[in-house]
């Protein structure tokens, strides 16, 4: 978008990816493989929400489909949109937030045996789930919904200084307030989406506006784009792809065949063994090394 963020500039600012919402393994499968529309039904946005999340985040994130100037894949391609409905919705989609692991699957070790492979090798071992502590759907319950009055969420109005808001009532009131504001910056429109390109940028671009909820939905949007799939985003690794990720490699470790086979190499002798002095390594750990003026972080405390 002219004279918005360059995607080189948002790369940079996209931070770390957080740890979001993970679903069943067949709806998983499902959701990253299917590009749904507004109308759909979805987990946490009603229809003119969804359309109004996916519209500012295709300005955010343009594809060529969002600026004819644009080469590279955009929020669109990617199922931006999903992955945030599936973060905030969380909770109407089985409980479900940690994905289950350790490995995805996407680079296994060929199959090892000399019998056939077995059907669904490799596992995606992140589309299963894990179950969450009563402390931790707690604490992600209370950073999607908010507080609702509850008395075991209160810790988060004392944190916030007054009443927390989560993220889905700032999502819900975000609409809003862009519609507002599109109203009022470009009548006769009602609502943001029925705006022009053109117009959704100068609007988002407001500096009083930017600050809110597109930035808000510029996180967001950053972790769709560039998570692991099987969080709703980054579809067909459109991301991945576009930055020249790899993706997470299931560790190959030792195939079956290498670890039945005998050992060839010579044994070590212990006179080959470099002598380890205890008495030595503590004495040094124990008096430290002081900290200069101009490179503290060399310097070490003792015991």
């Amino acid at each position: 978008m002219p004279g918005g963020l360059s995607r080189r500039g948002f790369l940079k600012g996209a931070g770390a990816l957080g740890v979001l919402a993970v679903l069943p393994a067949q709806l998983v499968r499902e959701v990253v493989t299917h590009t749904a529309e507004a109308a759909d039904s979805h987990f946490f946005f009603d229809t003119h929400q969804y359309a109004t999340v996916q519209a500012l985040c295709r300005r955010l994130i343009p594809g060529p489909e969002d600026d004819p100037t644009e080469t590279d894949p955009g929020a669109l391609k990617a199922n931006v949109i999903a992955y945030i409905d599936l973060f905030l919705g969380a909770f109407n989609a089985g409980d479900r937030i940690w994905g289950e692991g350790p490995f995805s699957g996407r680079a296994p070790a060929p199959w090892p045996f000399g019998t056939p492979q077995p059907a669904g090798y490799p596992n995606d071992d992140f589309a299963a789930t894990s179950p969450l502590s009563a402390v931790e759907e707690l604490s992600w319950r209370t950073l999607l919904e908010g507080t609702k009055g509850l008395p075991e969420r209160k810790w988060a109005d004392a944190a916030a200084g007054g009443h927390y808001v989560g993220l889905q009532e700032q999502y819900v009131q975000g609409v809003k307030d862009l519609d507002d504001a599109a109203s009022q910056m470009f009548p006769p429109a009602k609502d943001f989406v029925s705006l022009m390109p053109q117009q959704q940028d100068i609007l988002i671009a407001r500096p009083d506006i930017t600050v809110g909820f597109p930035s808000l939905v510029f996180q967001h949007a950053a972790e769709g784009m560039y998570g692991a799939p099987e969080y709703g985003g980054n579809k067909d690794l459109a991301g991945w792809k576009y930055i020249k990720f790899p993706g997470d490699a299931q560790p190959r470790g030792y195939t079956a065949e290498e670890m039945i086979k005998p050992d060839g190499g010579a044994p070590i002798s212990a006179s080959q063994l470099k002598p380890f002095d205890l008495e030595t390594l503590f004495a040094h750990l124990a008096a430290g090394e002081p900290r200069a003026a101009k490179t503290p972080w060399r310097g070490r405390r003792g015991f």
